[in-house]
């Protein structure tokens, strides 16, 4: 074990009367501060065996302090394993005790003069006095500034146990300022714990010797920098990995004292056998395994196969067997075509990856959009449905409430229901804490929760990073976020695989080649060695025709564009889908539509027209996708919500242009099946796509559908070309612009670990700012369960001021009302109109139905106003 003979600090050494100082104290119930300091080492030991980290601090040791004396090294350790011990040392403040605590044995004490019962700084500071001694003692000079970063380092995680992130900066601030929090604690504050703490207080209002390390531990930083380029990197990854562990054992063992109950599960895969040998039952894996049998490496040539399993199944071997001879390598890109059967085959390679490399030991499904994580899930649940395992495998977002597993607690419950009736009571702090951790075997989550993971601030994002140590994480469509810090992302990627020991499998049928925005050398495995094998098989290439004569048009391009679907809609009999790039022009165009319905029927069979955009909620969504997969005379018209996450298939299209991988995504949803013939989609030019992809290379008109090479390298699916030109021109804009340069956010935020700044650079998305409206309705869910709109908002309003509730139980509660609440909620650019009530921007309008016509959110209607139409 890598804290193995590593020793704690002696607490008697340096605290008086440690076993009359308090943590916790519930009910009549107290827990000494040194049991609940010694449990969260527990814990950290519980975390690292469960979750098999040794793996993870040695890369962090031979990445950081490899220089080290063997003596230095256990120093090292020391000073990270009492990181853990001495958070909480703090709770000696004399307020601390006698306000919060009630501790009466510090009801004479000096300090309660002084307003102050914090603790995390006292703790920050009490750890930098004893370590601060402990480095000038230690006998190997060469060591001594290694050793001072460190000590600072942790004491910073140590003063943000109770907080967000901020930077290193105002650490040093609060530590040297006059007004500073920490300066005040060894200056005017020093009676609030110099009765109780035994070592000498090193620093003085003059603070020389704090600037003096500051000093040392920045230029230190620099210097490594310069010697080590992007180390700086690997220091930022250790702060946050530092903190989700601290933050861990101490809500671990915080909720241990609370509840009397360990913490006995992580979520950590033991047995991979169960989840794979169900997968290995279905019919399509047994269709392949036999086919290897059978076929597969005896047949060169496959242009002219029929069948579309066959290169599925090629596909599936394919990149199994190129994983198979890379194991080592930590990033896997496979890029394959629409409909080849992607999803099979990451899930197979996950479960191949944690049978082969026994320190893996979680999987992460992640997707751009709420709703891919629904079809996904779906999927997951026809393939485990028969099983037990789909209790370890959790959708986490905001849509989904928090898992409570089938665990329940049977006790009686006099206060919700009769006295003479048992009832399931859920464990909510175990629900909230799995949640909280991601203490699931299998999780499916979108972008946007991983790179909080992986760069947010604040402790919800903070907790789960631990648990992606010795993960596989599936990255599903990472080209479709703003490709201004694609470099930032596999750059980030590239140190986080290595240090916390994660497998990352990139996945896409437009998927460029980010290796090529890596200053140094990055080791990739492409699973799919021969591309063409599959992108140029007329079974998928010539899937769906594009057709670019709309682009061609003069005149009134909308006017044209209806002019063509109803020809069009008059020569089939099957679904059409139109795409826009506005929410507006879409909506006037499912008006202009149904003003001619009776033009666009072939026959006596009457078309139906449906419109799907952001607004439309999973109630509505899934009416239409199941309307689609049930009927062939169908014309859905859209906005982009439709690229990807929705399943369907369109024999049709018609698609306003805007960048290359959108148009593939697009023509991923026509002829999904590949089974039909003279499948076409229609590109025209109505609006700008500027205005949607901002700071967006791809979107510029010479490398968009109005170029003749553009059109060749979507109809020969020669993505890698428009690529090749999209990251040359990336590198050339970073070095221009100054604001945007990597060197210069290396060394002016990463390297001073100003962890708000680097949050904000990776962003995946622009934000704007909108306000959120509460229509109240009455709606009717897919299982005909009815939703009271005005009962789901007193049921929020209810739990929100809910202060007899536990506060996991609050939580828990609340996530299942949220998940309620986002049938109701829209968002709107405006909050110049009349509402019943406010929850912070949250608005509450009584009358909803009236905002809605045929079942449909009147945006135009909503932003007149109340009274302006009735």
């Amino acid at each position: 074990m890598y804290f193995f003979n590593i020793e704690k600090v002696d607490l008697d050494k340096f605290i008086a009367n440690s076993n009359k100082i308090y943590a916790h104290i519930l009910n009549e119930r107290k827990e000494r501060l040194k049991e609940h300091i010694d449990l969260a080492v527990e814990y950290l030991y519980k975390i690292i065996e469960s979750k098999k980290l040794d793996n993870v601090f040695l890369n962090f040791e031979n990445g950081l302090v490899n220089e080290l004396s063997l003596k230095g090294k256990n120093f090292y350790r020391e000073m990270l394993l009492n990181t853990i011990y001495m958070h909480d040392l703090g709770k000696i403040n004399c307020n601390f005790q006698y306000v919060k605590m009630g501790n009466n044995e510090f009801k004479n004490a000096k300090g309660l003069s002084v307003n102050n019962t914090n603790h995390s700084m006292l703790s920050s500071l009490i750890y930098l006095n004893h370590y601060f001694n402990e480095i000038e003692g230690h006998d190997v000079k060469e060591d001594r500034e290694d050793l001072t970063i460190f000590m600072l380092l942790n004491a910073y995680i140590i003063s943000k146990h109770h907080g967000a992130l901020d930077s290193f900066d105002e650490f040093k601030e609060k530590l040297l300022d006059d007004d500073g929090e920490g300066k005040r604690l060894y200056t005017d504050q020093l009676s609030i714990f110099n009765e109780v703490y035994k070592e000498q207080i090193i620093f003085n209002k003059e603070n020389k010797l704090l600037m003096r390390i500051f000093n040392v531990v920045e230029k230190s930083l620099a210097r490594k920098e310069e010697e080590n380029k992007e180390i700086s990197i690997c220091f930022y990854i250790y702060e946050r990995f530092l903190s989700s562990l601290l933050l861990a054992c101490d809500y671990y063992s915080t909720s241990h004292f609370k509840n009397q109950s360990e913490i006995k599960e992580l979520g950590e895969i033991d047995d991979i056998n169960k989840f794979y040998d169900v997968f290995k039952n279905t019919e399509v894996y047994k269709s392949i395994r036999q086919y290897e049998k059978e076929s597969y490496c005896k047949t060169n040539d496959f242009s002219n196969i029929k069948n579309i399993n066959i290169l599925r199944n090629e596909m599936f071997l394919d990149a199994e067997n190129s994983f198979l001879e890379n194991l080592d390598n930590n990033i896997f890109y496979l890029e394959a075509p629409t409909g080849s059967g992607k999803s099979n085959v990451s899930l197979n390679l996950s479960f191949r990856i944690i049978e082969k490399c026994k320190d893996i030991n979680k999987i992460f499904y992640v997707y751009p959009f709420n709703t891919l994580v629904e079809q996904n899930i779906k999927t997951m649940e026809n393939i485990f449905e028969s099983s037990s395992v789909m209790k370890d495998i959790a959708v986490i977002n905001s849509v989904v409430p928090i898992k409570t597993k089938g665990k329940v607690i049977k006790e009686r419950r006099k206060k919700d229901a009769d006295e003479n009736e048992d009832s399931d009571v859920i464990n909510y702090e175990e629900a909230l804490l799995d949640r909280q951790f991601l203490h699931y075997p299998i999780v499916l989550t979108t972008h946007i929760s991983i790179f909080n993971y992986l760069f947010g601030t604040s402790k919800d994002n903070l907790f789960p990073l631990a648990q992606m140590a010795n993960s596989v994480v599936v990255l599903d469509e990472i080209q479709s976020y703003r490709n201004s810090i694609w470099k930032e992302i596999i750059t980030f990627l590239k140190y986080y695989s290595e240090l916390l020991n994660i497998k990352f499998i990139i996945m896409s049928a437009t998927l460029p080649n980010l290796n090529k925005l890596i200053d140094g050398d990055i080791e990739t495995v492409t699973l799919i060695g021969d591309r063409e094998k599959y992108f140029k098989n007329p079974i998928f290439k010539n899937r769906v025709v594009p057709d670019f004569s709309l682009l061609e048009v003069e005149g009134n391009v909308k006017e044209q564009l209806l002019k063509h679907v109803i020809k069009t809609s008059k020569k089939i009999e099957g679904n059409i889908l139109i795409e826009f790039i506005k929410k507006d022009t879409a909506t006037k165009f499912f008006k202009d539509l149904i003003e001619c319905r009776s033009e666009l029927s072939k026959g006596d069979k009457e078309k139906q027209i449906e419109l799907m955009t952001g607004d439309d909620n999973s109630i509505e969504r899934n009416i239409i996708i199941n309307k689609i997969k049930n009927n062939k005379n169908i014309i859905l018209v859209a906005t982009q919500v439709i690229e990807a996450g929705v399943d369907i298939d369109m024999d049709i299209g018609y698609k306003d242009i805007s960048m290359l991988d959108s148009e593939e995504q697009f023509l991923g949803r026509i002829n999904r099946s590949c089974k039909k013939l003279q499948c076409k989609v229609y590109f025209f030019d109505l609006d700008a796509a500027s205005n949607i992809y901002k700071n967006d290379i791809r979107k510029e008109k010479n490398i968009n559908l109005k170029s003749k090479d553009i059109r060749d390298i979507l109809i020969n699916k020669n993505f890698q070309d428009f690529y090749d030109y999209v990251l040359k021109e990336l590198n050339k804009h970073a070095s221009n612009l100054t604001d945007k340069n990597f060197n210069d956010f290396i060394k002016n935020s990463i390297n001073k670990l100003n962890f708000k700044q680097i949050e904000e650079r990776m962003k995946l998305i622009d934000e704007r700012y909108e306000y959120s409206a509460f229509l109240n309705r009455t709606l009717k869910l897919e299982n005909g369960e009815i939703l009271d709109g005005e009962k789901v908002w007193n049921d929020y309003i209810s739990l929100l001021k809910g202060s007899s509730l536990d506060y996991a139980e609050q939580k828990v509660r609340l996530s299942e009302v949220k998940s309620k609440l986002n049938y109701f909620i829209y968002k709107v650019n405006k909050n110049d109109f009349s509402y019943e009530d406010r929850i912070g921007d949250l608005y509450y309008i009584e009358d909803g139905e009236k905002y809605f016509e045929n079942g449909k959110f009147n945006r135009e209607n909503f932003n007149k106003g109340i009274g302006d139409f009735i």
